[in-house]
């Protein structure tokens, strides 16, 4: 019996990607769409809480089970699960996002918060996103999709449910590429700034950066991409520092109820 998927993305119902994906994974998978209405591209892992949010069946796409919500990724991952759906879908993908989501960028993008929110369901988990650069080369690269997702989806090799993958396919067209590496997520940001716009008169603002700080060794899933390599990097949603939190429990004892240090 196939297994069930759950398929979401950050750039909306109608973005090319999800299509593509759907595409290679309904050969082998039973797959359910259930994406934003509209484009929810670096909205990180927000939800929708005071509005309501509204569901639209599409009997006219390119999918049987195709849903749109009017809300996040994470909205749609938490809403198919817990509303839609009859049972707990097998895994979840998200993508395929057009942009890199390496290094810090990661927190950013709505495509890797659909994963994370299904690794808090404790569901097998994947994010897809292709290098700005390489969009020609989206249908080449969604080929790989099958593979990767059969590699990883093996307890033997990965059995912690709070784990949830990250995958980028790098700048190059695929036949250029150096293969797959397993890296750790870097720690390469974005250097911020705005640009003034003008609309009808009114002066706006918009954001542009550049990626800075990308390590040198290809370990890191930014420097990989560079090297034309498709990157693998396992995420955990346990942000505990552990250095701090040994060092910190040396501390407990020292400090009052109210607070106020004494010796």
């Amino acid at each position: 019996m196939k297994k069930t998927v759950l398929l979401t993305n950050d750039d909306g119902i109608a973005a090319k990607g999800l299509e593509l994906l759907y595409n290679v994974l309904c050969p082998e998978y039973n797959v359910i769409i259930v994406a934003p209405q509209i484009e929810q591209s670096g909205v990180g892992h927000s939800f929708t809480f005071h509005q309501t949010l509204f569901l639209t069946r599409h009997t006219d796409g390119f999918a049987e089970n195709l849903y749109s919500l009017t809300g996040s990724p994470a909205d749609c991952v938490k809403f198919a699960i817990s509303q839609l759906l009859p049972e707990y879908p097998d895994l979840i993908i998200s993508g395929l996002n057009y942009g890199e989501n390496s290094g810090i960028s990661s927190y950013y993008s709505g495509t890797v918060a659909g994963a994370r929110e299904g690794a808090f369901w404790r569901i097998r988990s994947f994010a897809f996103s292709l290098s700005s650069e390489a969009q020609k080369y989206a249908e080449e690269y969604v080929a790989f999709v099958p593979e990767i997702i059969r590699c990883i989806d093996d307890p033997t090799v990965v059995s912690d449910e709070k784990v949830y993958f990250n995958i980028n396919f790098p700048p190059v067209a695929p036949e250029t590429i150096n293969g797959i590496k397993f890296t750790r997520q870097s720690m390469a940001y974005f250097q911020d700034s705005y640009e003034s716009v003008t609309s009808d008169a009114d002066e706006g603002y918009r954001i542009i950066g550049e990626k800075v700080n990308i390590e040198t060794s290809n370990e890191y899933d930014s420097r990989a991409l560079l090297d034309k390599y498709i990157t693998v990097t396992p995420h955990s949603f346990d942000s505990t520092s552990y250095e701090y939190y040994t060092a910190l429990k040396k501390l407990e004892g020292v400090f009052s109820i109210k607070g106020e240090y004494y010796d």
